[in-house]
């Protein structure tokens, strides 16, 4: 990454390809602050493992990831939005996308293995830090990225489809945190809800892009993405219907 920043003489969050290599370096790096404060080996793990994939995205999915340098296009031209904006976005994702690992961790582990009440308390926790730290991002990016808009293009608010991605995705997930923090969401239900919240975020960051396609955030669009989002949606979908039906088995 430092090479690319030098050759390129920009932030590294310029495509699709950029911006999954940043992700993975910052749930990295969120991973490392939440270890060391909440003393949790299970958020580094999550942060590499998260890693793994990303990086395995940027070496197998050439059909949709392109790793060419290509000049910016004039919007983008402005280094210090670009580097606040974009890389807030991106950390508040990485952040969304550590709770949707553990979260499918623990549906994994209660649907084949079992977990004592303590574990799944535990576990929920450290999922609702880290849904914590990925809304607190994505609103301070949402505010800066209107503060751009504003500057780039003559107003705060367009309804723009991300733009409007971007802002589901933020009531998705504080509707989560208010239903945890009050209770109406048991750690039963607020487990499959994280990993089925991460959907939002895929249709945010690469659904836009790939699928819809319009807008003025048009510099990010691209083709080939569409099986993948596809099929992303489709697994875990279909984990979420398999544990729903394990688990209820089990109870009956």
């Amino acid at each position: 990454m430092m090479l690319r920043m030098f050759i390129s003489g920009r932030a590294v969050i310029t495509n699709m390809y950029e911006t999954v290599m940043f992700s993975g370096l910052g749930a990295h790096i969120i991973a490392l602050v939440l270890t060391i404060w909440k003393k949790e080996r299970n958020f580094l793990m999550a942060g590499m493992g998260y890693n793994v994939l990303c990086l395995m995205m940027m070496k197998f999915a050439n059909n949709m990831l392109d790793p060419a340098i290509s000049p910016l296009v004039p919007v983008l031209r402005d280094n210090f939005w670009l580097s606040t904006h974009v890389t807030t976005i991106i950390m508040s994702y990485a952040a969304l996308a550590l709770s949707w690992l553990l979260a499918n961790i623990v549906l994994i582990r209660l649907t084949f293995k079992g977990a004592t009440g303590a574990e799944v308390r535990d576990q929920t926790n450290q999922i609702y830090t880290c849904i914590k730290c990925g809304v607190v991002l994505l609103a301070t990016g949402i505010i800066l990225g209107g503060v751009w808009a504003d500057y780039s293009w003559g107003r705060f608010w367009g309804w723009d489809p991300k733009e409007t991605w971007s802002l589901i995705v933020l009531l998705v997930y504080m509707a989560i945190l208010h239903g945890k923090y009050s209770n109406w969401i048991t750690n039963r239900r607020f487990i499959p809800l994280v990993a089925g919240a991460f959907m939002s975020v895929m249709m945010a960051w690469f659904g836009v892009n790939y699928i819809l396609a319009t807008g003025l955030h048009s510099y990010g669009f691209s083709e080939g993405g569409a099986i993948f989002l596809g099929s992303f949606f489709a697994i875990q979908s279909g984990l979420l219907a398999l544990t729903a039906l394990r688990l209820r088995n089990q109870v009956s």
